[in-house]
């Protein structure tokens, strides 16, 4: 077999050709995976998660979103009541009255000074005050006129013309009033201010006699 000049062949050997040796070898090749699913559970599941995270975002959105309310205080709430007896002084019966009046006040000295009026009767409630600091002699002087009166209303149906319904209204105003202040600085027995209370014209003394002994409503 004639060679050409300069060309020269590798010896033939039996199987697979052989690599050169220094070539780089070529990387595996894998077959092509599919997308993973991000959840494999039934789409009702899927629908009650989003609905649940929703319903509490909601939720923290409110309570942290909303006004912060502060609950009225007993003295404003005891004025806003004489207040809505005053816009209607002349409706209703005067025994409606007497007792609406009195539990303002009953309400009031109970909420705000700790006292037991709203249970006791106006005999007790002033049996309790004799000999106390936080109300000076004529304070409770006006306390036990207005209470009595609202007593005469209450149990002895009695009657009271539209100016004795002010004259309630006011001096129940001017306790709550005296009573705030009482409430937010301790009493002291040396004070030398005189009390501005209001005392409601006065009813028949042996209709008032009777009705100081009687249960408060």
């Amino acid at each position: 077999m004639n060679q050409q000049p300069g060309v020269s062949f590798a010896p033939l050997s039996g199987g697979a050709p052989s690599t050169a040796i220094g070539a780089p070898t070529p990387a595996p090749i894998h077959d092509i995976i599919g997308p993973l699913p991000f959840f494999s559970g039934p789409l009702w599941i899927i629908g009650a998660v989003f609905l649940g995270v929703a319903f509490v975002g909601v939720l923290l959105w409110w309570f942290l979103g909303r006004k912060k309310t502060k609950a009225p205080t007993p003295d404003v709430t005891a004025l806003a009541a004489l207040l809505r007896l005053r816009e209607k002084v002349s409706e209703g019966g005067d025994h409606d009255f007497g007792v609406g009046v009195s539990d303002v006040l009953r309400k009031f000295l109970g909420e705000a000074l700790g006292l037991a009026a709203p249970r006791q009767t106006t005999e007790e409630f002033l049996t309790s005050l004799k000999g106390s600091l936080r109300f000076l002699p004529a304070e409770q002087e006006a306390l036990s006129v207005f209470l009595q009166q609202a007593d005469y209303l209450k149990y002895a149906r009695g009657e009271a013309t539209r100016e004795q319904r002010l004259a309630l209204i006011e001096a129940a105003e001017s306790f709550v009033l005296s009573g705030r202040e009482k409430a937010l600085e301790p009493y002291q027995a040396e004070s030398d201010q005189s009390p501005n209370l209001s005392i409601p014209p006065t009813l028949p003394q042996e209709i008032l006699s009777k009705s100081s002994k009687k249960e408060g409503v």
